[in-house]
Formats: C-alpha cells, sequence, structure tokens
C-alpha cells in the first residue's frame, strides 16, 4: 500500500505547511481575513480498458481542503484608498483520496495486473503560494508558489513565480517563469502532464507492457502575456516556452492572441494559437453578435479552426489529424412568456490530410453541413432546456439530443435531471461508429449557510464501451472569519 505522500514530497510538504502556519498565526495588530473551504466526496465508477474489460473498479474517497487568507498587513490610517494598500495574500488547496478500488497489484510495477499512475491512497497540492499586491501604488503583484494561471493559451499550472506589472487600464505586463508542473515532481502526482505523454516511474514484468510512457522531468518553462482594456475593447497576446530537461530541447513553444470589443447593439471576439515548433496554427475563431429588442433577439455567427497540436513529445504526432474549418449561424428568439427558442445551422470544411479515406465535398468547399433546434424555459420555479443536433456529410454522420430540468424547491432544495441519446458515424475510420444514451440525476440541499449536501447517480450506454454506471456524493463546508 502506498504512503500518503512519497517519502521525497514529505519534506517539501512538511516546509510548505510549516511557512504557510507561520504567515497566518494570529499577530497583535492584524485583521487578517481567513477563508476555509472543505469539500468531500465519495465516487464509485468502473475504469474500462482498450480491450473494453474493467481495469480497475474505482471507489474514491476525497476531501478537497482550501485556505484563502488576505488582508495580512495592517492598513495605514493615511491613505484614504484602501484597495490601493500593499497586502500579502496566501493561498492554499490540498486534495487526499483513498480509493479501496485500487488493488495492491495495479500499484506494483513488478506484478502483471499494474496500471500507470494508480494509487490506492495519496496527497496532492493543487496549488500553494504567497502573493504581494498593490505593491507601487497598486500596480505590481508577485506570486511565488504553485500557481494556476490562464490566457489566450489556456490554463497551466507551473511551479514557479509570476510577476504582474499594470502602469495603465491598458497596459498589462505578466511574466511567469518555473518549472513545468507534470508527474513526477516531489510536491504530488500532478494531472498536468502533456497531451499524449504518461509521466511516471516503474520498472518491472507489468510497467514493461506499457512502452510508451516518458520519465518524470522537472522542465524549465517561461512564458509572458500583455493585455490591456481600453472602453469597451480589450486585448491579450501570450507566449510560452517549455525546455526538455533530458537534452535542452525545446518541447512546447507556443503564441496566443484574443481580441473582443463589446457595445450596446454588436459584439465582436476573436482568438488565435500558433504552435511555433512545427509552425502550425492550432486554432483560431472568430466571432460577432447582434442583439435587437433590448436583446430579446439574438444573432451570432462564428467561424472557428482546429488542427490538433501536442506537446513535441507527444506519441500523438504519429496518428492522423483532420484539421477543419466551421462556421455556424445562430439565432436565439422569445416565444410565449417565459419560453425561449435558438436555431442555428452549421457548415464545415474538413482539410484532407492524406488518410485511408479520400474526403470529398458536399456542397460548394463544404464536406458536412449540419443544423440544431433548442427550446428553453426558465421560471422562478422550474427551468429546463431541450436541444438536437445532426450533422452529416462525407466525414461524418452525428445525430443527439438532450434534455435538462432544474427545480428548485425552496430556498435549500435542488432537484435536477438530465437525459441524452446520440449516433455517430466517423467515415474517414472504418468502424468508429457508436449509438448510445445516457442520464444523470441528483439532488442537493443548503443544510445551513456554508454547508451543503449533494448526491448524483449516472448511467451511460454506449456500443463501444457497454453500460457504466458512476455515484457522486459531496458535502461542502465552508467558513470566512
Amino acid at each position: 500500500m502506498q504512503g500518503i505522500v512519497r517519502g521525497t514530497a514529505r519534506p517539501c510538504v512538511a516546509a510548505l505547511l510549516a511557512a504557510v502556519l507561520a504567515l497566518t498565526a494570529p499577530q497583535p495588530a492584524l485583521a487578517a481575513r481567513f477563508r476555509i473551504d472543505t469539500r468531500t466526496g465519495a465516487l464509485a465508477y468502473p475504469v474500462i480498458g482498450r480491450d473494453g474489460f474493467v481495469v480497475l473498479d474505482e471507489r474514491v474517497i476525497q476531501s478537497r481542503v482550501l485556505l484563502m487568507v488576505d488582508d495580512i498587513l495592517a492598513d495605514d490610517p493615511d491613505v484614504p484608498d484602501p484597495a490601493l494598500q500593499p497586502d500579502v495574500a496566501v493561498g492554499l488547496s490540498l486534495r487526499w483520496f483513498a480509493n479501496p478500488g485500487v488493488t495492491s497489484a495495479a500499484t506494483e510495477p513488478s506484478n502483471t495486473g499494474f496500471v500507470p499512475n494508480a494509487q490506492d491512497m495519496g496527497l496532492e497540492v493543487l496549488w500553494a503560494w504567497v502573493e504581494a499586491t498593490d505593491l507601487l501604488g497598486g500596480r505590481l503583484d508577485a506570486r511565488l508558489g504553485r500557481i494556476v494561471h490562464e490566457g489566450p493559451l489556456g490554463w497551466r499550472s507551473d511551479d514557479g513565480a509570476r510577476v504582474r506589472f499594470e502602469p495603465f487600464p491598458w497596459l498589462g505586463l505578466s511574466a511567469v517563469g518555473g518549472f513545468e508542473n507534470v508527474r513526477g515532481l516531489r510536491l504530488s502526482n500532478s494531472p498536468f502532464a502533456p497531451d499524449g505523454v504518461d509521466r511516471w516511474n516503474g520498472e518491472g514484468e507489468g510497467a514493461g507492457r506499457y512502452r510508451l510512457h516518458g520519465p518524470a522531468e522537472h522542465r524549465p518553462t517561461v512564458g509572458a502575456m500583455l493585455d490591456g482594456l481600453a472602453g469597451p475593447v480589450g486585448y491579450a497576446a501570450a507566449y510560452r516556452r517549455t525546455w526538455r530537461t533530458v537534452d535542452g530541447g525545446i518541447s512546447e513553444e507556443l503564441f496566443g492572441a484574443e481580441l473582443f470589443a463589446d457595445f450596446d447593439v454588436l459584439s465582436a471576439f476573436g482568438s488565435t494559437r500558433v504552435d511555433l515548433v512545427t509552425g502550425l496554427v492550432a486554432d483560431a475563431s472568430a466571432e460577432l453578435s447582434a442583439k435587437f429588442d433590448r436583446g430579446r433577439h439574438r444573432v451570432e455567427a462564428r467561424y472557428e479552426y482546429f488542427r490538433p497540436t501536442f506537446d513535441a513529445e507527444s506519441v500523438f504526432w504519429v496518428f492522423a489529424a483532420d484539421p477543419f474549418h466551421e462556421v455556424t449561424l445562430r439565432y436565439r428568439f422569445p416565444l410565449a412568456g417565459a419560453l425561449r427558442g435558438e436555431a442555428w445551422a452549421s457548415a464545415r470544411h474538413v482539410e484532407d490530410a492524406g488518410g485511408d479515406v479520400a474526403v470529398e465535398s458536399l456542397a460548394g468547399p463544404f464536406t458536412d453541413l449540419g443544423g440544431g433546434l433548442g427550446l428553453s424555459l426558465a421560471t422562478p420555479d422550474f427551468r429546463a432546456s431541450l436541444r438536437w443536433k445532426a450533422i452529416v456529410g462525407s466525414t461524418t454522420s452525428l445525430a443527439g439530443a438532450d434534455l435538462t430540468v432544474d427545480v428548485p424547491l425552496g430556498d435549500r432544495w435542488t432537484l435536477f435531471a438530465v437525459g441524452s441519446g446520440w449516433h455517430y458515424e466517423d467515415l474517414l475510420r472504418d468502424g468508429a461508429y457508436g449509438v448510445g444514451g445516457a442520464g444523470r440525476a441528483g439532488a442537493a440541499v443548503t443544510i445551513y449557510e456554508g454547508i451543503r449536501l449533494e448526491a448524483e447517480a449516472q448511467v451511460a450506454h454506449d456500443t463501444r464501451e457497454g453500460t457504466t454506471f458512476a455515484v457522486f456524493t459531496w458535502l461542502d463546508l465552508g467558513v470566512a472569519l
């Protein structure tokens, strides 16, 4: 049985907790604000391998603890705006879990029943940082530790430091550097490994069955972002590079940008992300939205482009990829009373990547055409939505529908249910098809302010995986001092 924290992690975690306790210990003349949240849950579900058989029967009991402390520094009574006074804040989020469904054979690399990254017990540091805010008259913030940050390149977890300087509302500069938070770092086993690279350590007969893993690394990474807001127009541009520690080569280099504008009637958004290692545009999108009759009618036009790209070490580069362009026109409109509707049409062009099946046009440059309808009803006592979608063409055949119902019972109880059904066929890959459906039902109750209990059951059926079940329960506790 594995220990709660691997031996190399214990000194780091102990030092981190000691630093947090020292910073957050009550001191004279301080009015620090404390926030403590916990979420405890029980989850049960099967994990199905590529051969269609259950490899793990997960029964997870887990607890997440969040601690936030700010206003640690005393306010200066001579400063008119307290929001511009320097402050120190501390944030910590831990996740502990036990999984009785994981057998000892699954965690032992020498056993043929070994499953990479399976753990019967563990402690993860989701994030932990110390931050200095509102330096230089509110223009400078700095954060140190395990940080989670986001931007045009998506969200990211790194062990390092982030500094943000904002001299004007229309100009902000952020810089981040440290080590990529991937599996094998001393503090925890992280879920943020690069796509297609399974990072774990182990030698033995069982581990030898999995030959496409990567060794644990402390991969250096740096990034920067420019962003700002000038009236109704905003922008952001970001760059990131990550190196391999094995040979010093580049494992990831990305550039991304976003631009948005929001006026009374019109709003627009555009974004792009470029993989500089391959010189390929990974994705791009543009959207224009117009509102009429005080927002009761809304028309949206959207363009999307997507090309699968991965970490330079990813095994997925050897598989065929089918980049596509898609345009969608959507109209949202009122019906009777609180009932609203929406209708949309879409057209897709899939680029011929030289696979086994040639891509043919269906109408003009488009290989696939589709559309859908939706109805939604929202009242103080009842919320529901019904959606239907279909797309057909030379590359795919897809149809699906879902019904969502959410019923609040007074101020404390909420009942919810979701049902869906679908059929799909990937015409570019022989035999890739499926028919299935899924259902969810649950309830939530607020026992007292800051105390909430939630339970949910799920069932799904698919021609590839058969029938699967899952049960979830959560208990949320929150205290603010």
